[in-house]
């Protein structure tokens, strides 16, 4: 009788615990790159401005080795990963022209093309403070937003980037500080006021199941260290910014590619100069990241919540640092624009898990409703959690893509290091889809490109000005299209299908 009762003692403390809803907490860092050594895994076994967080969440979680995102810039990536919606399904027909400062026609910021509200009204908060979390937002939210939270928010402290010293946050719910907005002093350093208040806040809601969105400015420009790091340089880390292949190339080397690249012109000594500060100072920003990360994650452990809390970690997009003669930046169409990282660590995740299956930054929605034991709403994305988790089965394994897409819109002209290298001009309207090795096309990037300046409101690339495919076996660094001689079959393949990818939604 005794050992009965015991059992059944056992089995409802079992139930009990099984029933708890795990904490989600998801770091989302600003134009942190992925192949150019920035993040994990590192460049090179010991080398990373991020060691904690590798050691943390790559050594003892898993890292995903196909890893992209959708646009490779920050209003709609983030909108994006928010919602888990494509470009093209978060676009109001007709609103959104100006990139920049406009407005849609009811008064809404629009962001880099981007109607702010409707991706508000669709966030992943919503859904998830309906079925029973606690939702804050820490940080970075969407680069012109200045409303009132987005819905499903109990805490705020959200702005568009900001600035590193004296930031400016919106706020609610956040104890010690008025709702509406405040100005920290000039000392105060944007990524430590992201850290102390997220993790004031876990603090109040440990005992609630809780999902903290931390996104510090890092490594955004204008790259300003926190004063302790400003002048710290660790031996064996890079003397300067990678040097690839594609790095500083010729105009006869670019001139199969489209106008912004084939364009640029020879990077000077002291665009270079200029290249290599920005590097060494990304990387110093990225030192207070790694500080947030370890500490939110030992503030765990001491509150007795880290085994049943997941850590999420990734970026908006990659960069680039004088690759095809772009100074620095984003918005292209090329593998350091769009490979990003994400790691996860947390309860059923073993250590040192990789998995190569190809995803974006539209599958994080959906995994993290997954992870929450939460039913999601109509996504674009799909949930990551059986590869993450190593339980995903053979159907799953051979019904999943072997492809991602992307899709980015001009945002303006942007001229970098005080020399004429403008990132993008209005030629720079790009749908591509980068397959990978287990394709029909094998292991390629292709893209079509038209010109406007009015975004996915006005843009249907019914007219395409230009073409790029790349072979990523032979030319990782897409130095050499090789689109025109591409037989016309492959051509229309290729056209056929990015065009299934432009009208694709939800489960399609």
């Amino acid at each position: 009788m005794m050992r009965t009762v015991g059992c059944a003692a056992l089995l409802s403390s079992m139930v009990a615990a099984e029933a708890v809803k795990p904490n989600i907490i998801f770091f989302l860092t600003d134009d942190q790159d992925q192949l150019l050594g920035g993040s994990m895994p590192p460049s090179s076994p010991g080398v990373t401005p991020i060691p904690r967080t590798q050691k943390l969440l790559g050594d003892g979680g898993a890292v995903a080795q196909n890893m992209y995102i959708h646009t490779p810039i920050c209003c709609p990536s983030r909108s994006e990963t928010f919602t888990g919606r494509y470009f093209h399904n978060l676009k109001v027909e007709g609103q959104c022209a100006v990139a920049y400062g406009g407005k849609d026609d009811n008064g809404n910021f629009c962001c880099m093309h981007i109607d702010e509200a409707t991706v508000s009204n669709y966030t992943m908060a919503k859904t998830l403070s309906d079925a029973g979390y606690k939702v804050g937002m820490f940080g970075k939210y969407l680069n012109y937003f200045e409303g009132p939270p987005a819905p499903g928010f109990d805490a705020w402290l959200a702005n568009g980037g900001g600035n590193y010293f004296s930031p400016q946050f919106f706020t609610k719910g956040i104890t010690g500080l008025p709702d509406g907005s405040v100005t920290f002093n000039k000392t105060d350093y944007t990524t430590a006021v992201v850290g102390n208040y997220s993790n004031a806040w876990i603090k109040e809601v440990k005992d609630d199941p809780f999902v903290a969105f931390i996104n510090p400015k890092a490594c955004h420009d204008p790259f300003e260290p926190a004063p302790w790091y400003r002048d710290t340089w660790e031996e064996g880390w890079p003397a300067q910014a990678p040097r690839p292949p594609s790095w500083n190339m010729t105009k006869e080397q670019r001139a199969d590619h489209h106008p912004t690249i084939a364009n640029q012109d020879i990077l000077s000594e002291e665009t270079a100069q200029c290249i290599d500060e920005t590097f060494q100072n990304r990387w110093r920003t990225l030192m207070s990241v790694d500080d947030v990360i370890a500490d939110t994650h030992q503030l765990c452990v001491d509150l007795g919540i880290e085994e049943r809390t997941y850590f999420i970690y990734s970026s908006d997009h990659g960069y680039q640092l004088g690759e095809l003669n772009l100074s620095m930046d984003k918005r292209n169409v090329y593998e350091f624009d769009i490979k990003i990282h994400l790691a996860v660590r947390g309860p059923g995740i073993p250590a040192g898990t990789t998995f190569s299956q190809p995803a974006t930054n539209v599958d994080i929605a959906p995994t993290i409703f997954e992870l929450a034991g939460v039913q999601a709403p109509q996504v674009d994305g799909r949930s990551l959690v059986p590869f993450i988790k190593k339980t995903a089965d053979e159907a799953t394994t051979a019904g999943w893509r072997n492809a991602t897409y992307h899709e980015y819109y001009y945002v303006g002209i942007d001229n970098k290091c005080g020399q004429d290298h403008p990132i993008e001009s209005p030629d720079n309207n790009f749908i591509a889809v980068r397959y990978q090795s287990n394709s029909k096309f094998g292991n390629i990037l292709y893209a079509e490109f038209t010109t406007g300046e009015k975004g996915p409101g006005f843009i249907a690339f019914d007219t395409i000005n230009f073409y790029e495919l790349y072979d990523m076996d032979k030319d990782p660094w897409q130095m050499t299209n090789i689109y025109n001689s591409t037989t016309q079959e492959m051509k229309d393949a290729l056209h056929n299908d990015v065009h299934q990818w432009l009208q694709c939604k939800g489960g399609d």
